[in-house]
């Protein structure tokens, strides 16, 4: 059984002949570029600073729903996410992710946590892979 996951989110290349994509995602509309050392104007993020982001969106989310579910208190948390390419390593692309937590939260609920960290979906989907199914309309 297949369900879609979420509302479908579109670039478009308006033809002027750059690297700059506008983008809608949900009720968002922003500019996807490149860096101006890479041809771009370094308008907005780039596509791969957008799995970053994913990546660190739904670790917080899942790691929030989690904590509520619980009924823990459990203040600000902050995820950061790099992306490193090693052509040694297979898969090359590695992904860094740090999650900060109150510096008050009990060491197992830490622990458990950064177990919920592991199952956020992105992560899995990253972790698992993906088949992506191209289309001309």
């Amino acid at each position: 059984m297949t369900t879609e996951m979420g509302r479908p989110t579109t670039a478009e290349d308006l033809g002027t002949g750059g690297l700059q994509l506008r983008m809608v995602a949900g009720p968002a509309a922003f500019v996807v570029d490149e860096p101006v050392e890479l041809g771009g104007l370094d308008l907005g993020p780039t596509p791969h600073e957008l799995v970053q982001a994913a990546l660190a969106s739904c670790t917080l989310q899942t790691i929030r729903m989690y904590a509520k579910r619980k009924g823990w208190a459990l203040g600000a948390v902050r995820a950061k996410v790099v992306l490193t390419r090693d052509a040694t390593r297979n898969p090359p692309d590695h992904f860094v992710r740090a999650i900060t937590f109150p510096a008050d939260l009990p060491g197992d609920r830490r622990a458990r946590l950064l177990e919920i960290a592991e199952i956020c979906p992105i992560h899995r989907m990253l972790t698992r892979g993906a088949t992506v199914e191209t289309n001309a309309t």
